[in-house]
């Protein structure tokens, strides 16, 4: 009898994954206008809530089987696994179903649902042993020298989350020759980043503590991956850690089997300074797009340098389905007033390919500059002195997207001696704006050959960019090709919204009206759902946003005044779709709301002011709900208000004894607890807010759709 290959279960399980994924969506489109207090919005959403539970864990017991969550969880190339999360994803499709008109028992099932999930010891939730990504993003408070903020990372991290996002990292084969990799990466880290090695000193550190065997060069991984430099342009995708196969890369696999091309994996920014602002100060908003895994944003007061906050897509580095992209991340800001706002697109792949080889990958390089860098000049300067690097990994060198009050670039090409710098935007009529966007292609008129253009070439159009709507197919280029080719296809619409909407708003441009940008989502007008077949809707795009289903992180700052608001999820409305007829993602939980901070000069003055818009927006929430009447669901919005309370006396247990000083790592942990519930209490009355119509946004109150204020 033969034995069953877990392969042959794959086609079978995604598209399952497929179905589930378009049924969120079609069930979150179907709340229309509805907001958190809406009649009947609460018992539906929690149906939902339900369906996503149910993905989640199928969804997990297919990474599981396949390797794509190889840094997570060990692969076990199980057909059971496959075959059980079928199983899941039919459940999370019924529900999904049954969200749209509830009954007792739906509802009921969901309910119970809620009170199967567990802590296990940690902050976030578990479903059936399932992590569950958390709705609200954990932030992490570092203090001290490099090696203690290294320790200080793992220490929070594990208690966020648990021990498995380094326990499996430190899974990792290490050969002979994969520590000769790891030397030269590591020879490249000490000459121009020599922090990274003292964090990654203080990681194996922490992690010995803990019981994990994440040794030091497990620790330099998370930040370098296994792998030697790229000799041609490489794919996203999840090189498995165990299996060593790379199952297809990450654009054919979301191909099959329903053929679609997908917004995932891309990320959008704008920033404006100078002459674009209203007050001169620059402000940036960004979003990281992709299936949202297991974050933090670090607020970090090392001893030497700038105080900075920076939020990588990943705590160990890795997406699952996306692939290993060490700490890079975006946004981030510092305390002298220097932002990185989005990565500027992707390497241009027209460097030398002489000169491609061991470098600073993009995480370190951000970090670095943000700890060092006092201007977006020096921040250039210092992008340009490091070497190419791995210019055919996709984040695997530097380059990006920095901006202050007097200057912004995006760094598109860092060949030698002609580097190619992007400075301004320019209009119609070749005037130069103090405004840059960026998403996942290249902007510079003088790329045309850069990027892995198709045989014809890319088109150009100062709004759009370098763009073909027609990417070569499987088999008829190389997969690292198509993979640009295809973020160019995805890029041009996003690149158009965001040039309209800048250009109209130049001179003045706000946080707020950046924020903005991802407010509003696509306009896609859906024909029909094919419920019988791949369930995908049928209809049209008539305009792109950068704000939506594809959203993974959305976050804005002003970088003189250290202000940073980071929301996991889209903040657009919750009946948002995706740039197209793709499923984009649900999460367990959405909030569609943000957190603020202020990065402040000591990790004492951001608890602080924490603690001070937490109290603020939960008492303005209690004001409003005090004088609400019918038709709103007060049942609801009461939960969210005792949570908010809830969270603020919780900060106050947290909060360490000190009032000032270095203190232990201890006191450390103990003031970011207390941070992170500060920063929940304020999006569960944000929520309460939002549900009146008006958003909560950077101290000011204002209706929705009118940029007025309601009191």
């Amino acid at each position: 009898m033969r034995v069953a290959d877990w392969r042959d279960e794959i086609p079978e399980t995604m598209a399952a994954l497929s179905a589930a994924q378009y049924a969120l969506l079609e069930s979150t489109m179907a709340l229309g206008g509805r907001r958190y207090g809406s009649t009947g919005y609460g018992d539906r959403s929690r149906v939902i809530d339900a369906a996503t539970l149910e993905l989640s864990h199928g969804k997990w017991l297919f990474n599981r089987a396949t390797g794509e969550c190889a840094d997570f969880a060990a692969r076990t190339s199980s057909p059971a696994d496959l075959i059980a999360a079928r199983g899941h994803l039919g459940k999370a499709i019924a529900l999904a179903d049954a969200s749209r008109a509830p009954d007792a028992a739906v509802l009921a099932t969901a309910i119970g649902m809620r009170r199967k999930l567990t802590r296990q010891g940690t902050e976030i939730r578990y479903y059936h042993g399932t992590p569950i990504v958390p709705s609200i993003c954990p932030i992490v408070v570092l203090r001290g020298s490099s090696q203690r903020m290294g320790a200080q990372y793992v220490q929070q991290c594990v208690e966020i989350f648990g021990r498995f996002v380094f326990e499996h990292v430190a899974a990792r084969p290490i050969s002979a020759e994969t520590r000769d990799v790891l030397r030269s990466w590591e020879a490249q880290l000490r000459e121009h980043a020599p922090e990274v090695p003292a964090m990654c000193e203080g990681m194996a550190e922490a992690a010995r503590r803990l019981g994990i065997p994440l040794g030091y060069e497990h620790a330099i991984s998370i930040w370098t991956d296994l792998l030697p430099p790229a000799r041609e342009p490489l794919t996203i995708g999840v090189l498995d850690a165990e299996g060593g196969d790379r199952l297809g890369g990450y654009f054919s696999r979301v191909r099959l089997p329903t053929g679609e091309v997908s917004e995932a994996g891309t990320c959008s920014g704008a920033a404006a300074w100078g002459t674009a602002t209203k007050d001169g100060r620059a402000c940036f908003a960004a979003s990281t797009d992709h299936d949202c895994t297991f974050q933090t944003t670090i607020v970090a007061y090392p001893d030497d340098g700038n105080a900075f906050v920076y939020t990588p897509f990943s705590v160990n580095g890795s997406i699952p389905g996306l692939g290993r992209f060490g700490l890079s991340g975006h946004p981030g800001l510092n305390s002298s007033g220097v932002a990185y706002v989005h990565h500027g697109g992707y390497e241009s792949c027209a460097e030398p390919r002489e000169l491609w080889g061991y470098g600073v990958p993009r995480g370190a390089t951000t970090m670095h500059a943000l700890r060092y860098a006092d201007t977006a000049r020096e921040a250039l300067e210092m992008e340009l002195s490091f070497p190419v690097g791995d210019a055919g990994r996709i984040l695997g060198s530097a380059s990006g997207f920095y901006v202050d009050d007097t200057y912004g670039y995006v760094l598109e090409d860092r060949t030698p001696g002609r580097p190619v710098v992007r400075e301004h935007t320019t209009g119609s009529g070749g005037e130069r704006h103090d405004l840059l966007y960026a998403t996942n292609n290249l902007l510079s008129p003088e790329l045309g050959h850069a990027f892995c253009p198709p045989p014809e070439g890319y088109e150009f159009a100062v709004d759009a960019g370098w763009h073909t709507t027609s990417p070569q197919a499987p088999g008829d280029a190389p997969p690292g090709v198509i993979t640009r080719q295809m973020c160019t296809a995805s890029s041009s619409a996003r690149n158009r919204y965001l040039y309209r909407h800048l250009l109209d708003q130049d001179g003045d441009i706000t946080r707020a009206s950046l924020d903005g940008l991802f407010r509003t989502g696509p306009r896609f007008t859906v024909t029909r759902w094919d419920r019988d077949g791949d369930r995908r809707p049928r209809g049209t795009l008539d305009e792109a946003s950068v704000g939506g289903r594809h959203n993974a992180f959305v976050a804005t700052g002003t970088p003189s005044t250290g202000r940073y608001t980071g929301a996991v999820g889209m903040i657009a409305p919750r009946d948002s779709a995706a740039n197209g007829p793709t499923h984009g993602y649900v999460y367990y939980d959405e909030t569609g709301t943000h957190w603020d901070i202020r990065l402040g000069e000591s990790a004492e003055s951001l608890l602080a002011d924490a603690r001070a818009t937490a109290e603020r927006v939960t008492a303005r929430a209690a004001r409003l709900l005090e004088r609400a009447g019918a038709p709103v669901d007060t049942g609801s919005l009461g939960e969210l208000l005792d949570a908010a309370r809830a969270e603020i006396a919780s900060a106050t247990a947290a909060t360490p004894g000190r009032a000032s000083g270095p203190g232990t790592d201890e006191d450390v942990a103990a003031l970011a607890r207390a941070c992170r519930a500060l920063t929940r209490a304020q999006v569960r009355a944000r929520q309460v807010i939002e549900a009146f119509g008006t958003v909560e946004a950077f101290g000011t109150v204002e209706a929705f759709g009118t940029g007025a204020s309601d009191e």
